[in-house]
């Protein structure tokens, strides 16, 4: 059996966030459903999918209908964290679970979901730890989600931290960062210790992009240039258990997906 997954951080739910304002960009949904039409998913998981803001306002689109798929699940009330599942298989099982903490005391969570897939189980989780921590902390707020994992198995999402797979330099990041930041050695240093991906793949996930096709997932060239200060990183992945065997995999950069967010979408081709 054959599965196409993508992973993709919608920025705000696509809006534009000014301190506690928002303003709604029905351009950017409109590529987005562009985008997501023309790859043909079967699982998407979405990072800052919906808006949740004062007194627990819920800001979402009908997903099932943007995207052509028919069954949605969400995890909400979560500020600009919240996620959501987008599946042409059935849901089974859908739960919410803690994910470390936040500077700006929202609790993060990841959402972690059963589906029926022709018959079979498959387990999804999607991760969008705090950008605002150590990688430590975000070490410890996965550790007891990649615990309790059950296979088969695919976690996903953006995950905020580099891998350590992946070619970075400090010199590089720090000229990247030096038009945005007064002072980028710091930013660059704490990007540069890399444990979370690592962590990740000691429990036996592998990432599904291969090292020949990685680039960097964020930022797009959509106008907002303060995005990790400047840097260009890959944050976004798809990890698979050792019961799917990874056909393709890309980081979609096609129009108009710098229309979109300020990340990239990531696919990924899975045999089961």
């Amino acid at each position: 059996m054959r599965i196409k997954v993508m992973t993709y951080n919608l920025l705000y739910g696509f809006h534009e966030r000014t301190d506690n304002t928002l303003l709604y960009r029905e351009e950017r949904a409109h590529a987005a459903q562009v985008v997501v039409r023309a790859a043909a998913p079967d699982i998407i998981a979405l990072t800052e999918a919906a808006y949740c803001g004062a007194a627990g306002r819920l800001v979402r689109h009908d997903f099932a209908t943007m995207f052509g798929l028919e069954h949605v699940a969400a995890a909400g009330f979560e500020g600009e964290w919240a996620n959501a599942l987008v599946s042409r298989f059935p849901i089974v099982h859908i739960e919410r679970l803690p994910l470390g903490r936040s500077p700006s005391g929202i609790q993060p969570s990841a959402l972690r979901a059963t589906l029926d897939c022709q018959g079979r189980e498959i387990h999804v989780d999607i991760a969008h730890p705090s950008p605002h921590v150590s990688e430590v902390e975000r070490v410890d707020a996965l550790a007891p989600l990649l615990a309790s994992m059950r296979t088969p198995s695919i976690l996903l999402g953006d995950f905020n931290a580099l891998s350590d797979e992946d070619e970075y330099t400090s010199e590089a990041l720090i000229a990247q960062m030096q038009q945005y930041v007064a002072d980028p050695a710091p930013i660059a240093a704490q990007m540069l210790d890399r444990k979370l991906v690592a962590s990740v793949r000691a429990r036996g996930l592998v990432d599904t992009l291969a090292p020949e096709r990685r680039s960097h997932t964020i930022p797009t060239r959509l106008d907002r240039p303060h995005a990790t200060q400047g840097a260009q990183i890959r944050i976004d992945y798809i990890f698979v258990s050792s019961e799917f065997r990874v056909l393709d995999a890309e980081i979609i950069k096609r129009p108009p997906t710098d229309e979109v967010s300020d990340h990239y979408p990531v696919v990924a081709t899975l045999e089961l």
